[in-house]
Parts: structure tokens; sequence; C-alpha cells
């Protein structure tokens, strides 16, 4: 969301004679003044700082972009050397040293006041704590990054990766909706051979088993990247799963420390397997992870979920609650397509 252009103005800043007409930029007529003046565009800096592959964001605590995660950035002082308002960023809205490694490119746009400049840099040790304008700090994986704020951080990071000799087009993830599409094409004619050669029901099993252990192992191998198996992190796995385009659209209902629970209301995974002819298999090859997921995550981390898009229902109600031990979870997994009744 890029910030209002400048208002224009209506008399001159030096002498106060009014122009014919309201000005963006301008030169005064008055004899004796001609004061020229243009309004200037607003520097801002961050830095894609790292620690040992993983990169440090904030979530903003303020407009634009609010709740959304971003480098630590923000405006120059007045005076200021641009290395150094990238430091102070850091540690106004990380609490951590930044050693600036190297610039990696200025960006601009259309209608848009600000130049932004980024740097990459290296992180002093230390735990991140989030300053005033910062709900909360954590690392990331550089290739699981969640959604970031602006328009430009997609290009940051291309040009951070491209610094560290990496190739954009190998670097680049794909999104959850376009790894479960490739994974679907091998799987559904796998599992249709399954079927026909065991039956339905022992070909789902075989499949479910081995799909859950998988999404089991993630959910551990999630929380060690992170390094943390709480609540609040979990949120960054969820945030990630719609992709930049909306592939889940979730409506969230409760967040908190202890409890996350939200509404899936329109869902592209259900799309795609119908669009593949394997509607029936949905629910098996992506909703059955969820459970084992959060289980790999925390063994205190429970779900209960009581209906599906995928099942055939309007939406899909996820209510996640973390405790010291979460019971053995029961839920309607055993019917793939349970479609509602009116």
């Amino acid at each position: 969301m890029p910030l209002p252009l400048p208002t224009p103005a209506r008399f001159c800043p030096r002498c106060g004679a009014a122009f014919p007409a309201p000005a963006t930029g301008a030169r005064c007529a008055t004899e004796g003044c001609g004061y020229a003046w243009y309004p200037d565009p607003k520097v801002a800096v961050g830095v894609v700082a790292e620690r040992d592959g993983r990169i440090l964001l904030v979530r903003r605590n303020h407009e634009p972009a609010l709740g959304r995660w971003a480098f630590p950035s923000g405006f120059v002082d007045a005076g200021e050397m641009l290395a150094d308002a990238a430091r102070r960023e850091t540690r106004e809205e990380a609490g951590l040293e930044v050693q600036i490694d190297r610039l990696l490119g200025a960006w601009s746009a259309p209608d848009d006041p600000v130049v932004f400049i980024a740097y990459a840099g290296t992180l002093a040790p230390g735990e991140p704590a989030p300053g005033e304008e910062a709900i909360e700090v954590a690392f990331f994986d550089a290739h699981a990054l969640p959604p970031l704020a602006f328009d430009h951080d997609a290009e940051v990071i291309a040009a951070w990766r491209a610094a560290r000799g990496e190739a954009e087009a190998t670097a680049r993830p794909i999104s959850l909706l376009q790894q479960r599409g490739i994974e679907a094409e091998v799987l559904v004619p796998l599992i249709r051979r399954l079927e026909a050669e065991l039956g339905v029901e022992r070909a789902h099993a075989i499949a479910r088993e081995t799909i859950e252990a998988i999404a089991r192992q993630q959910g551990r191998d999630v929380a060690d990247a992170l390094g943390r198996a709480d609540l609040p992190g979990f949120v960054h796995v969820k945030d990630s799963w719609g992709g930049a385009g909306g592939d889940l659209v979730i409506e969230t209902l409760r967040q908190d420390a202890s409890h996350l629970e939200f509404n899936v209301v329109g869902c592209r995974f259900a799309e795609m397997y119908r669009r593949m002819g394997a509607a029936d298999l949905g629910f098996l090859l992506s909703c059955s992870r969820d459970f084992a997921l959060s289980e790999g995550y925390s063994a205190g981390l429970h779900l209960e979920r009581t209906q599906t898009i995928m099942q055939g229902y309007n939406y899909c109600d996820f209510r996640y609650r973390l405790a010291q031990t979460a019971p053995v979870r029961e839920d309607s997994r055993g019917g793939e397509t349970v479609p509602p009744t009116d």
C-alpha cells in the first residue's frame, strides 16, 4: 500500500503568495521571490538480515500493511547515512545489531512517493525482541518465507539470492497448491491402481498411513526450522498455506497464545482435485495431513475439525488448542466424502 502523494500547495512556502492553481511543484511568480518548490520523495531503507541462512522478519504494528511480515525498515532521518538508518531500524524494531554487508538495490513505483533502498546484512548474536513498531519478530527459512508486506519485497529477496550466487529460478519456492498438484499427478494414478488391486478401503488406508507419516515428520521439521513449537509459531505455518494468490480464503475467529480458530471459506485445492477427476481423493491427499502435521509440530497442539469443503461442506472449521498434553484426536477422516444433509 503506497503512501499518498503530497497534497498540492496553494501558497508559496517562502512569501505566502497564492499560486494561480494548486500545484505539486511550482515556481513562485511574485516579483523578488521566484522560489522554486517541488515535493521531494521520502527515502526508506530496509535490510535483509540473516543468521545461519535464516532471515529475520518483523510483523508490522502499523499501517501500511498492518499485521504483515516485512524486513526491518523505515524512513531515513535528515542527515543520516543510509547504512546507519538500516542499522537503527533493525535495532529499534527487532532489538538486534546488524552488520551491513552490501547494497541490494533501490526500488520505486509510479504514484508512490517512497524510494526504498535495501541492504543485505548479518545479525549479531542475541535473541530478537519486538520494538514498539512490531507485533512480533521471528526467523524464517530463506526458502519458506510468509507472504511479505510490499510489492517490491519479492524483488528484494531475488536480489539477495542473486548476491549469494543462487539462481532465482531454482531458489523461488513453489506454492503449496502447486506442490499438491505435482504430487497428485503421481499419487492419483497410483491410488487408482491400488484400489483396483486391493479394494478402496485397503488402498486408502495404505495411502493415509504413508501421507500422515510424512506430514508428522514435516511438522517436526517446521518446529526445528522455526526454533519454536508454540502456537504463534504455528500461525506462520498457517499463513503460508494460502500462497500469494489466496489459494485458501481464511476467516480468523480467535488467535492468542493458546487458541487458533479459523474457518476456510474458499479452497482452490478442492477445485484442483475436481478438475483432475479426483474429488473423492482430495480429503485423503490434503486434509488428512492436518492432524498429523500439528502432532509433529507439538505434542500439545490439538486440532478439532468437524467438516471440510473437500467433504462437500460450505467451509472447513479449524480449531487449534495448545495444551501441555493433547488428547488423541478423532474426526471424520474415516470417510473421504461425507456430503452435508439438508
